[in-house]
C-alpha cells in the first residue's frame, strides 16, 4: 500500500500468485479496462528524472494541455501506463 505524503491518498499494488499470471502485450492508452493510473506531481521534470533512474522514459514526450497542465505518460510495472500531471496555474 502506497500513501501520499499528506496521508490523503493511497493506492494498492498487488501481484497475482494464483492463478498464474498470463503474459500479454502492454495495453494501449485507449484500451478498455484499468491499464493506467495518474499522479499529480509538483515538478514533472524532477519526477521524470526519478523515473528515468528506474528505466522509465516518457512514451511521447511532455505535452502542455491548455496552459493548465504539463502531462507525460510512462510505462510502469506490469506495463501499466502512468500519467504524471503538473498543474501550471495554481488556484
Amino acid at each position: 500500500m502506497l500513501q501520499t505524503p499528506d496521508g490523503h491518498g493511497r493506492i494498492e499494488l498487488f501481484e497475482y500468485i494464483h492463478p498464474e499470471a498470463i503474459e500479454s502485450q502492454p495495453a494501449r492508452p485507449n484500451d478498455i479496462g484499468m491499464h493506467r493510473v495518474a499522479f499529480s506531481v509538483d515538478d514533472i521534470d524532477k519526477a521524470l528524472e526519478i523515473a528515468a533512474k528506474h528505466g522509465c522514459r516518457p512514451l511521447r514526450g511532455v505535452a502542455t494541455y491548455e496552459d493548465v497542465y504539463k502531462l507525460a505518460y510512462i510505462r510502469g510495472p506490469s506495463g501499466i501506463i502512468v500519467m504524471l500531471a503538473e498543474e501550471l496555474k495554481k488556484n
